[in-house]
């Protein structure tokens, strides 16, 4: 693409989404960004295309601003549906730090009607759901994140109380929980649930990265640190 209105007009075609402005004003102010939007223009302008309503055009608004902050630091380059490339169920992002160090990130967008309790205890069941939904998609023998973009006020605290329910429900072996979202069993829930390293509470001006303390590949310190750097910017 010579210049960026060639680039907006292979990927959005004329039209004009919830999020073109923001989409723009990422190309126009990082390079890296619109290197990675032309590379993957067809998939955008694909997705843009089967979006179901806005609120699909809302989930990949986030997967797109996730990019756009993960691209701010050079220490982090980018592969997008590099699983699904494969014919694989996988993460959104393939994320390789320093040149050398690969980890997958997941992006999945909390909107508030999933959080509409104000009633801080009854968000970790809700949180739950998103989490079984989740680990499915990460692979073994890599550090995967989950990375939740919320529409409205997600804590730190609401993610530690979700998966500390998850876990107990595991090591309680409530079967039936997990049969219903379609694990096998307590015991194979545990199996993918140690495939994740760790979740990305993200919101504008705010990143906290909470540990999965049963992940068998933690997160690298220096990868955790470059992350919480994005959400001082």
């Amino acid at each position: 693409m010579k210049t960026l209105t060639d680039l907006l007009n292979a990927i959005f075609d004329g039209s004009r989404p919830v999020f073109y402005a923001e989409f723009e004003a990422w190309a126009r102010s990082s390079r890296r960004f619109r290197d990675f939007a032309t590379l993957y223009h067809s998939k955008i302008r694909a997705k843009l295309r089967n979006a179901p309503g806005e609120s699909g055009l809302l989930d990949l608004r986030a997967e797109l601003e996730v990019a756009a902050l993960l691209l701010q630091d050079r220490q982090f380059a980018l592969e997008y549906e590099k699983y699904a490339a494969l014919k694989q169920r996988g993460p959104d992002f393939t994320v390789t730090f320093k040149t050398h160090t690969p980890f997958n990130v997941e992006v999945r967008r909390i909107r508030c009607a999933e959080l509409d309790d104000e009633d801080a205890e009854a968000r970790a069941p809700k949180l739950v759901a998103v989490l079984c939904d989740k680990v499915g998609q990460m692979p073994p023998g890599i550090v995967n994140l989950l990375w939740l973009a919320a529409d409205c006020p997600l804590s730190e605290a609401n993610v530690n109380d979700a998966m500390a329910l998850l876990r107990q429900l595991a090591e309680r072996k409530i079967e039936d929980f997990f049969t219903r979202r379609g694990f096998k069993s307590a015991a194979d829930f545990l199996r993918y649930y140690q495939h994740l390293s760790g979740i990305v509470v993200w919101q504008p001006g705010a990143l906290v990265v909470v540990p999965n303390g049963l992940a068998r590949h933690k997160a690298p310190p220096e990868i955790v640190r470059a992350l919480r750097r994005l959400g001082t910017g």
